[in-house]
């Protein structure tokens, strides 16, 4: 039987591409020891919630922006280490295109995760190839995006979802 403490172990998040010609929407953090990180925008799923409806509902949140045509590309086991602990992830990777066209003009947009602010840039993904000077998180996206390296190609994903409706 599976504790509570191994439980809280397990994250799962939710993460948005958004596509503007050959760049993706991604929240960049601060430069460490020479390597400026990029992660979609997006987050942790809340307990209860589908993945899809934490993607919509995180994008609103961090970037204040609607998203549509919503769809999964993906789903990312991410083990890692951080802080010298170890981190186990579950990432649902989506597409989806911004509501309001005029975003895609901006070549910043202003975020905030919680109580922190951040900016998320359009990225081209020929920036991440050899590059050691950027980092694409979680690891695995880069090789998902492009069809490159060693992840598993899935041609075809089937995403059941159990959620009973609420009333």
């Amino acid at each position: 039987m599976i504790s509570i403490n191994q439980i809280r172990r397990y994250r799962a998040s939710s993460l948005c591409i958004i596509r503007k010609t050959d760049s993706i929407l991604l929240e960049q953090f601060p430069d460490e020891h020479g390597v400026i990180t990029f992660r979609p925008v997006g987050g942790t799923i809340e307990y209860g919630e589908d993945s899809k409806s934490a993607v919509i509902r995180e994008v609103k949140e961090e970037i204040n922006q609607d998203i549509i045509d919503t769809k999964l590309l993906g789903i990312i086991e991410n083990i890692f280490s951080y802080n010298g602990e170890v981190g186990h992830e579950f990432d649902f990777i989506y597409e989806a295109k911004l509501l309001y066209t005029n975003v895609y003009e901006q070549d910043v947009i202003q975020g905030v995760e919680g109580e922190n602010k951040y900016i998320a840039v359009w990225k081209r993904l020929a920036d991440f190839k050899d590059n050691p000077k950027f980092k694409l998180v979680p690891d695995g996206l880069y090789e998902m995006l492009t069809n490159e390296g060693k992840s598993e190609s899935i041609n075809n994903i089937k995403h059941i979802n159990t959620k009973e409706p609420t009333s």
